[in-house]
């Protein structure tokens, strides 16, 4: 039995926002380039996000400033916020937050450890170790928040902007620095 079929339809409307991101989405290939050209400077910028962004989708009194220049005394924290959103939302993902943040947090003692090394070589060896760890710790994480945030491929950050360009650009006349000091110094070149 058709109801007046001429009548206008009538539906419920309900004005529905765009989900509100808890944590920073980053294309892979975005975050490793960044990452490793500014020789992991990247990094207080994408902690900064991340506490930021979760600050403001859960109304959490978070200080995102010193969670990021306290990064390696926050990262536990942040890997199993990331884990508990994952969870909540009812998505299965496995990884080891605890576990990748330890090795990230060894992987940063390692960087601050090389300072105490006095031969050159051994020097070089670990601030790339540690460089490499924290790369792949961090590529880790982000590959559990692209998936988090509904997003596993990143395509919602991956275009590259000026603002990238300039900090690749800066970061690499930082490598170019970087290199010549090791060159000069294993040449026995005075400054």
């Amino acid at each position: 039995m058709i109801a007046e079929p001429y009548a206008t339809p009538i539906s419920t409307l309900e004005a529905t926002e765009p989900a509100q991101p808890t944590f920073y989405v980053v294309n892979k290939r975005k975050f490793l380039l960044l990452y490793l050209a500014t020789q992991g400077w990247y990094l207080l910028y994408w902690m900064y996000k991340n506490w930021k962004l979760y600050r403001t989708a859960t109304g959490i009194k978070v200080m995102p400033m010193v969670r990021t220049f306290l990064s390696v005394f926050f990262v536990y924290s942040l890997f199993t916020r990331i884990d508990r959103r994952i969870v909540n939302s009812g998505q299965r993902y496995f990884w080891y937050p605890r576990s990748v943040a330890l090795v990230f947090i060894i992987a940063c003692c390692l960087g601050a450890g090389q300072n105490w090394v006095w031969e050159l070589h051994l020097k070089i060896a670990l601030g790339i170790l540690s460089l490499l760890l924290q790369t792949a710790c961090l590529l880790y994480v982000q590959d559990a928040i692209n998936y988090g945030e509904c997003d596993a491929a990143g395509a919602g950050n991956s275009r590259l902007t000026f603002a990238n360009g300039m900090w690749v650009s800066l970061g690499l006349c930082i490598w170019a620095l970087a290199a010549l000091g090791i060159y000069m110094l294993s040449a026995g070149i005075a400054y």
